[in-house]
């Protein structure tokens, strides 16, 4: 079988038990690999009502078949399983070097369950595994635990997948991070590993993949290096990254500012991609075998007002926004410290300064105090920023109620501060206004994993349909990002297949999407020339759409209704209060609620609840989710 190792590993932590599963090829064919391959396991293996943070929770990392070939965007793995902040599915992916190293050590997917007597890590090098003892790195930060296992196994070359303290303090936002910068970030999947009492999944590998035609993969590489030189557009994007979001939400009126009141900040321009490129950053960083090299590394030498490591990476887009605008701050220095915390502790930096800015707001509002928090922290302060980020990760004063994330310290709080927690399915929403950009409020509501700003196109995209739009039936302008339409719920229904088959290849965005360095037909061209197969558009839009559908009843049976599909109040209430483009907007409930009924009747699903059809499951060949 090509494009795959061909072995599944699963591993009981509670007996130390390990099984090495062969998939016959049908099934890969089905699942393919990462999201859905992950949503297979979870669904077969974990009854309902499972605690997430309890042994009998199931962690899933999985690749894809292109995943360890020569082409630009190849390096992603995915993470899988029952999120602590939500209760429902989660799934995050990653880039970096960790991926192409479990091909090379002959698996496509560790299965996960149990929980150790102690603290461990799994270690797997070409086809053997073991776990061994982590009770010494137990409680140090991700780049000394790093150091520590590698000096252990006498092999700098091995990749390490970690968590960090705030993983096993079990903040309900903590991350995995491989390589210290490149994270599955959301959802809380590193407090499921903390759980779990592993520390980290490190891996080393020598085999060579076998690909079905390793010639036309090496042309496809040649060629994205080859467009990321001559195009334009993907060498801004190697040059600026993530951060050009300052600029591009600023100017729509939708960069979330001090808490999501406002959609403008008036330091912007102290935090765009220029000021950044400029003044933190010496080049790009990069994942294995990847031209693109869109990541915004950090230079050495900072030291004042703060000291910043550069192994941790720096500040992508979501985290100058939440960190810096939404918490009211426009100081880069102290966003890229607040952003190192993050790395090096292990937490999402979307709700991290999801749960600052609230904060802060709450603050602001009396509903919080000094003696509460333990300092002042009004909007605006970079020095409160920093600490809070401290404190939460560490579970330390205050940041202990923090680390539960911004919904249920809300609920802790009482009824004014649940009026302006800015979540759905109690998790933070990502840097881009759904005030400003019609599609994210339906994404946001109406997502499996809950609020994400990466599952489905953006609505910039209509306002002039690029070939690649037209291949999916897109063909008239939609000139003004904020509207809520039809033609907007058809695209953020298309698009969340579309992207949704990216993450099951587990490939990148920002190398096989609708803008990017490679167009479609080369796409398939690359699964097909690391399979054998004959793998077309179709099968693969039905990819996305049964891995959407996987999501969409693991939700159901652990009790998500169309209830839960829904945005806070605030956003239908209270108008943005920022001058200029934007103020004063906010959503039109019967609209929405309208758009989300098209939305489920354009998925097959009952338009009222939400639920799919029988129909459309036995399409999907997944009758037996019913």
């Amino acid at each position: 079988m090509k494009g795959y190792s061909g072995v599944v590993l699963h591993v009981d932590l509670s007996t130390g038990k390990f099984e090495e599963e062969r998939p016959a090829e049908a099934f890969y064919r089905k699942y393919v690999g990462g999201g859905a391959i992950g949503a297979y396991y979870l669904l077969t293996m974990m009854k309902s009502g499972v605690e997430p943070l309890s042994p009998d929770n199931v962690l899933v990392y999985s690749i894809g078949p292109i995943t360890g070939a020569p082409v630009s965007g190849n390096a992603r793995h995915c993470v899988t399983t029952k999120s602590p902040q939500t209760g429902g599915f989660a799934t995050g992916e990653a880039g970096g070097f960790w991926a192409p190293e479990l091909r090379f050590a002959g698996f496509d997917a560790i299965v996960i369950k149990g929980r150790s007597p102690k603290p461990v890590y799994l270690w797997i090098k070409d086809g053997a595994y073991e776990l061994r003892d982590a009770t010494g790195i137990w409680g140090k930060v991700t780049g000394e635990a790093q150091d520590a296992i590698r000096a252990e196994l006498k092999d700098e070359r091995v990749r390490v997948c970690l968590i960090g303290p705030a993983g096993e303090k079990l903040v309900r936002f903590a991350g995995i991070a491989n390589e210290l910068k490149h994270f599955n970030g959301r959802s809380g999947v590193g407090a499921v590993m903390g759980s779990k009492n592993l520390k980290a999944v490190a891996v080393r590998g020598t085999r060579k993949p076998e690909f079905h035609d390793p010639a036309r993969l090496a042309e496809l590489g040649k060629l994205g290096a080859k467009r990321v030189e001559e195009n334009e557009g993907a060498n801004n994007w190697k040059k600026y990254g993530t951060t050009l979001n300052v600029s591009w939400n600023s100017d729509l009126g939708g960069l979330p500012t001090r808490n999501w009141t406002m959609g403008q900040f008036e330091g912007a321009d102290k935090l765009t991609a220029e000021v950044y490129h400029d003044t933190m950053m010496d080049g790009p960083g990069t994942c294995w075998a990847c031209a693109q090299a869109c990541k915004r590394d950090i230079k050495k030498g900072i030291t004042s007002p703060w000291m910043i490591e550069p192994r941790y990476g720096g500040p992508e887009y979501e985290s100058l926004g939440m960190l810096g605008p939404n918490c009211g701050v426009g100081d880069i220095m102290a966003i890229s410290k607040a952003n190192e915390i993050a790395s090096k502790y292990g937490a999402d930096t979307i709700a991290l300064g999801g749960v600052i800015g609230f904060v802060m707001e709450c603050f602001e509002k009396g509903i919080l105090g000094e003696k509460d928090i333990g300092m002042s922290a009004s909007f605006g302060d970079a020095a409160a920023v920093v600490k809070l980020a401290e404190m939460t990760v560490k579970r330390e004063g205050f940041g202990d109620a923090m680390a539960e994330g911004t919904a249920r310290l809300a609920r802790k709080l009482g009824p004014a501060a649940e009026r302006i927690c800015m979540t759905v399915k109690d998790k933070e929403f990502p840097a881009h206004m759904p005030t400003s950009k019609g599609i994210m409020a339906l994404a946001y509501a109406v997502n499996p994993f809950g609020p994400d700003h990466v599952s489905t196109e953006h609505d910039g995209c209509l306002v002039e349909p690029a070939d690649n739009l037209k291949a999916f039936g897109f063909y008239e302008s939609v000139p003004n990002p904020a509207t809520l339409d039809f033609e907007k719920t058809k695209l953020m229904s298309v698009s969340q297949r579309f992207v949704s088959g990216i993450d099951t290849m587990s490939v990148c965005q920002f190398t096989f999407h609708t803008w990017t360095i490679y167009n479609f037909e080369e796409f398939m061209d690359a699964v097909n020339a690391a399979t054998g197969w004959n793998y077309s558009l179709y099968e693969f839009m039905l990819l996305g759409e049964r891995r959407i559908n996987m999501m969409k009843m693991f939700n159901k049976r652990e009790g998500f209704e169309a209830k839960d599909d829904v945005l806070p109040e605030r956003l239908f209430e209270d108008g943005l209060v920022n001058e200029g483009r934007g103020k004063g907007r906010k959503l039109d409930r019967a609209n929405f609620f309208a758009r989300r009924s098209e939305y489920y009747a354009l998925n097959g699903w009952d338009p009222v609840t939400g639920d799919p059809t029988e129909v459309k499951l036995k399409e999907l060949g997944l009758g037996w989710l019913m």
